[in-house]
């Protein structure tokens, strides 16, 4: 349904994949691999009980001595491998582009401020720092290049940064379109704005470094 439809988009974009059709090939790979990995499978067993296929005598002793019970449970099992294999690799790759963009955030933010109180206007600045970034944080770098390619053709900023925020998933993301719009709207300066969000994230990441180290002696204990 369309809630379902909107949270695989959402999913995908987290991932990278942001193309026209990637829903559809998203779906398409799982119905096909779902199809093709048990006939693919099935064949080679009807091949080798056969004699069609020639493999190791061990192998074929195996295959020959399949029930027609085990033969189902083969099939019900490649069929969920199939089907749900590209939704578990689905997730883990949105899971690593997250950290990744998570990571090299607090890094581009420092840029961006360096780059305005130097003189730069933030579009100016963003397409700057995305550019620098390419080698060291390619996921940062490409939201970054997309928003303003977005901008220039004609989407406005906010409804540009606001789909980055949506792509990334990443609340200090969400957090920075949102300094910046608001910065923009009330005509406060943007220098000054960025240098007290980036202030708040140090501290946020301290608060959270320091929560993981209080429960490393519990999670110790445990294990000892």
């Amino acid at each position: 349904d369309k809630k379902e439809r909107m949270q695989v988009q959402r999913q995908l974009a987290m991932a990278g994949m942001t193309g026209e059709h990637a829903l559809r090939n998203y779906y398409l790979s799982r119905i096909l691999l779902g199809i093709v990995l048990p006939l693919g499978v099935m064949a080679v067993i009807w091949g080798a009980r056969a004699g069609v296929l020639d493999l190791p005598t061990g192998l074929e002793q195996k295959i020959a001595g399949l029930s027609q019970l085990a033969l189902i449970q083969i099939m019900a099992v490649l069929v969920a491998v199939g089907f749900f294999g590209p939704a578990y690799w689905l997730s883990a790759r949105a899971g690593k582009r997250h950290r990744a963009i998570e990571e090299a955030f607090p890094n581009a933010l420092d840029l961006i401020q360096i780059s305005v109180e130097a003189g730069m206007g933030f579009d100016a600045a963003m397409i700057r720092v995305g550019n620098e970034l390419a080698a060291t944080a390619p996921e940062l770098s490409e939201e970054f290049l997309t928003a303003q390619r977005e901008i220039q053709a004609g989407r406005t900023r906010d409804r540009a940064l606001a789909q980055m925020a949506t792509r990334t998933g990443v609340d200090e993301v969400a957090s920075f379109a949102n300094v910046v719009l608001q910065s923009m709207q009330f005509g406060t300066s943007m220098s000054d704005a960025l240098t007290v969000y980036a202030r708040e994230m140090r501290l946020a990441r301290e608060l959270r470094a320091q929560e993981i180290a209080n429960r490393l002696p519990v999670k110790m204990s445990a294990a000892l």
